[in-house]
């Protein structure tokens, strides 16, 4: 069995883009975390280490699911979602490790912004009004391909 992560059928007009760009930023919340390191406190910083280290299995595998139509991908997606999201409610102070400080301070407003919606809680609440799209273009589990 060969696996495809990127579906032929992506390339046609009428591939959803809603499951194309939700698919991209699942991938980006997975590996975004890897290209800094939050100016938190030790806790809160170990706090969000863990919560990216354990999700960004999950995040990368529903990602590319969801590319292939896979509903099981879009639930797991909205579940992600919601939970870090959940996290963030239970551990308000995390909210701080979404921002990147730098002496430039546009550069910092720029990058704090890409990392609240690629990584942070807007990603997530895009993810969770995405969910209707999610769920009309993918197939339930077992459905023959397109």
């Amino acid at each position: 069995m060969m696996l495809k992560i990127f579906p032929a059928e992506r390339m046609q007009t009428d591939y959803p883009w809603q499951l194309w760009a939700v698919g991209w930023l699942a991938i980006f919340k997975a590996i975004l975390w890897l290209a800094y390191e939050p100016a938190v406190p030790d806790a809160v910083l170990r706090l969000v280490g863990w919560k990216y280290l354990l999700g960004a299995a999950p995040f990368l595998v529903c990602g590319v699911g969801l590319w292939r139509r896979e509903r099981w991908a879009a639930w797991g997606l909205t579940v992600l979602a919601a939970v870090d999201l959940a996290l963030l409610i239970g551990m308000p102070q995390s909210i701080h490790a979404y921002r990147v400080d730098s002496e430039v301070f546009l550069f910092s407003v720029i990058l704090s912004v890409v990392v609240q919606v690629c990584g942070g809680p807007v990603g997530d609440l895009l993810i969770l009004c995405a969910a209707p799209a999610m769920f009309r273009n993918t197939r339930k589990t077992g459905a023959t391909s397109k």
